[in-house]
């Protein structure tokens, strides 16, 4: 990910930002992101990553094995 640096941020702009971030239960770096999507068009799509196969299948008798270990193993 890229860094940006804002200088001379005008005082009533950046309480601005800190007000309308609470607002909207994001940190500020998440809230200027939120403006700039907005006003350019939206999100950039990202490529996702291959999902991640789990080691063992997991189906419905694997989940109760687990489960039925678990208790039995309970003192």
């Amino acid at each position: 990910m890229s860094a940006v640096v804002v200088r001379d941020l005008p005082t009533a702009l950046h309480q601005r930002l800190k007000v309308e971030a609470a607002r909207h239960h994001r940190s500020m770096n998440r809230e200027i992101i939120a403006i700039l999507e907005r006003e350019m068009g939206g999100p950039v799509p990202v490529e996702l990553p291959t999902p991640v196969k789990p080691l063992v299948p997991v189906d419905g008798r694997w989940i109760a094995e687990s489960i039925r270990k678990a208790r039995d193993s309970r003192p």
